[in-house]
């Protein structure tokens, strides 16, 4: 051991910066990863609250959320279940919460697994599949029609 002490504290110094390095640059791409998430619930809601106040229209909206998540769906737990995919079995347990929209899988989703989107008329938009989900790589398309009280996602 013909190492100084002077060497070995700096190359202990060098290791801690390293690692403290490591886990800020972690701890940002999360908060990247959660702000991605929440950007898409308000991108959403505003897309559906300037349908709901036009009189008619129908406009595509693109999908933009963190890697990890493959879906997106809209259905009402609490009501009679019609689609019993891998997604159904991820989102079963949210039926307690007052929510619309899921995205799954739930885990990638930032601890934002859920929202309410208001405005959209989710009796219609799940009548042939509750839950109906999405594929992120498919955006969706918001329409609503002249009649309409409110907005459809297909």
């Amino acid at each position: 051991m013909g190492m100084p002490f002077g060497m070995i504290f700096a190359i202990f110094l060098i290791v801690v910066f390293i690692v403290i390095a490591f886990i800020a640059v972690g701890f940002f791409l999360d908060i990247g990863r959660s702000s991605g998430v929440g950007l898409f619930y308000r991108e959403l809601q505003d897309a559906v609250d300037e349908a709901w106040s036009e009189q008619s229209g129908e406009f595509d909206f693109e999908i933009d959320l963190p890697n990890g998540i493959t879906e997106v769906c809209f259905g009402n737990m609490s009501d009679e279940i019609t689609n019993l995919d891998s997604a159904y079995k991820e989102l079963r347990n949210y039926d307690v919460y007052e929510a619309n929209t899921f995205l799954v899988p739930p885990s990638a989703a930032q601890n934002m697994q859920w929202k309410l989107i208001q405005h959209i008329n989710i009796s219609k938009i799940s009548e042939n599949s509750n839950p109906y989900c999405v594929e992120v790589d498919k955006g969706l398309r918001i329409k609503k029609g002249f009649y309409d009280k409110l907005v459809i996602i297909e």
